[in-house]
């Protein structure tokens, strides 16, 4: 059977490809694509404790039994509603919305977060940001998280959009918005979804900068671009 493989991020420089097609023997078990990768590209080492493997946009286990045709998607950590967006969020017409629905629940105020790209990190000049997701899979993760956000205690609406493409500094990037039935709920869930956008979406940063490029994995680690 013929599986395809497909690389995203700093795997994609390190592969030196977004994708090919690997053949398996009827019954291999996605460990063995996982040990095959290690074994192939063993500069992606680096990343084995924090891998993410998805099939068919599914997280799934080692011991998954892969079928003809799998979509295979090896991913770094990611640095991630409405979902994934390719333009501007209108803050005033999302806020106008929140409010007429809410106020008539009880609500009385929305926690709003906005992230824009820096403009100097590391005390280089960041000259774009490209965002890239893994769709559909990275809309539907930011879908789940509104959905646990909503469902929180208290919470009677929110929202999350991120977007991808080539941002410039000052350019908006990810917006959270909670309304609750109190202040300090609306701030703590507001800061928890944010969390989980930043740490279970598929959405991967290159930083171009004065001193070069550089993805963005985890939790702000800088890794120098790779070509090949």
């Amino acid at each position: 059977m013929r599986i395809v493989l497909k690389y995203f991020s700093a795997l994609r420089d390190i592969t030196g490809k977004a994708r090919e097609e690997l053949s398996m023997e009827d019954g291999a078990r996605l460990a063995q694509v996982i040990d095959w990768f290690f074994n192939m590209y063993p500069r992606a080492e680096v990343f084995r404790e924090e891998l993410l493997v998805l099939v068919n946009g599914r997280a799934v286990d080692g011991t998954y039994v892969l079928q003809d045709g799998d979509e295979v998607a090896f991913m770094p950590p990611v640095s991630g509603g409405g979902g994934v967006v390719n333009s501007p969020v209108d803050l005033n017409n999302e806020v106008r919305k929140i409010i007429e629905k809410t106020a008539p629940l009880g609500g009385g105020g929305v926690v709003i977060f906005v992230g824009y790209v820096k403009g100097k990190v590391d005390g280089a000049e960041v000259n774009t940001l490209e965002y890239e997701a893994y769709e559909p899979y990275a809309s539907q993760k930011i879908k789940e998280i509104e959905e646990w956000a909503k469902n929180q205690r208290g919470v009677l609406e929110a929202k999350i959009y991120h977007l991808v493409g080539s941002l410039k500094p000052g350019d908006n990037t990810v917006y959270v918005f909670v309304s609750a039935v109190n202040r300090d709920t609306a701030f703590k869930v507001a800061r928890e979804a944010l969390e989980r956008v930043k740490h279970e979406v598929p959405i991967f940063k290159l930083e171009r900068r004065s001193d070069g490029e550089y993805w963005v994995v985890g939790d702000g680690r800088r890794i120098p671009r790779q070509r090949g």
